[in-house]
């Protein structure tokens, strides 16, 4: 498969950002954290955005997705729900290889800082919400879905095993 651009989908906290930043190194892509993305190109952080409204955030998220999806070489990890815009997902699904990293909710609380997630300042139980409310969408727009439950190097191995 000979794609341009590696999105990295799933739940906060299911590893994305880690296994896109060691994945971009040992196949010589460009890194983008899409949050650190939209904290740029706002001028604001996560949580100031989320403090105007939800809906706010997606429009930022929206236009990080449009800008993100013209890059050539990237591994990008996305935020927990870009998925909740079709048009998101849109933006890449040419160039793009989608892949879903799945991780049980479980593992996810035992060790995420709930506290630093703005969507999850309500606790654990708003996690498992987000995660019935998101699997199938994760599904769907994926081209392969790998469990996290190995080590990083592991799941490294199957993502450059696909591509």
């Amino acid at each position: 498969m000979n794609k341009d651009i590696i999105l990295l989908i799933g739940m906060p906290g299911c590893g994305k950002s880690t296994i896109g930043k060691e994945l971009s190194r040992k196949i010589n892509y460009d890194f983008y954290d899409m949050d650190e993305y939209i904290e740029k190109i706002s001028n604001k952080t996560i949580k100031e955005l989320f403090e105007i409204n939800e809906d706010y955030f997606r429009d930022y998220e929206t236009k990080a997705c449009k800008e993100l999806s013209n890059k050539k070489k990237v591994v990008i990890s996305s935020g927990g729900g870009i998925i909740k815009r079709e048009e998101n997902i849109n933006f890449f699904k040419e160039k793009t290889i989608i892949i879903f990293i799945d991780r049980s909710v479980e593992n996810i609380a035992s060790d995420l800082d709930i506290s630093s997630r703005p969507l999850l300042k309500e606790g654990v139980k708003k996690l498992y919400n987000l995660y019935i409310e998101r699997y199938n969408l994760y599904n769907k727009y994926c081209d392969i879905k790998l469990v996290n439950d190995k080590t990083i190097e592991n799941i490294i191995n199957e993502i450059t095993q696909f591509i």
